[in-house]
């Protein structure tokens, strides 16, 4: 058997590799230029240019309307509890997104920002948690938890010194 063979063998396994990688590469820019031209020749007049701030005012109010109604739904007592309401709130909050952008604005936005804050207000108001207040360690603690590792480096420091003046190295 010839001694090149594997070589012979390797270049042409790399070669194929290099073929499908770049034909690969060729389709995926093939496809994005496709979808270039399809978003080009979409009608541009049939997509909102400035944010229609009256229209995502009542497209809020709907979305709040329906949230509203979902958490009376639910038990007041349990408003806070994520678990009950998690999903109606997502919904809430994709509604008020897709409502946005169908009115032609951004998202998040002033006009959907306070809108959310109102509802947060209505629901969510009692919900906040009670005020942790936090404390210093006691003197000794704190104590030992500075001088601990300056203790530590000053002995490393002497450890490194007394190795380096010893004159056998015992690695």
């Amino acid at each position: 058997m010839d001694k090149n063979a594997p070589l012979i063998t390797d270049l042409f396994v790399c070669w194929l590799f290099v073929s499908a990688m770049t034909t690969s590469g060729w389709a995926a820019a093939e496809n994005i230029n496709k979808q270039k031209e399809l978003l080009s020749s979409l009608d541009v007049r049939s997509r909102p240019v400035l944010c229609n701030e009256t229209a995502l005012l009542l497209e809020m109010q709907w979305c709040g309307d329906w949230f509203k109604r979902e958490m009376e739904l639910i038990p007041q007592r349990n408003w806070c509890n994520l678990s009950y309401f998690i999903w109606k709130y997502n919904h809430f909050s994709n509604c008020s997104e897709d409502k946005a952008v169908s009115t032609g604005c951004y998202w998040p936005n002033p006009l959907v920002e306070n809108y959310i804050i109102h509802v947060h207000r209505l629901f969510f108001s009692n919900c906040t948690l009670s005020h942790v207040v936090l404390v210093d360690p006691p003197d000794y603690m704190l104590t030992m938890l500075i001088f601990v590792p300056v203790f530590l480096t000053l002995a490393m420091v002497a450890l490194v010194v007394w190795c380096s003046k010893r004159g056998d190295f015992a690695a």
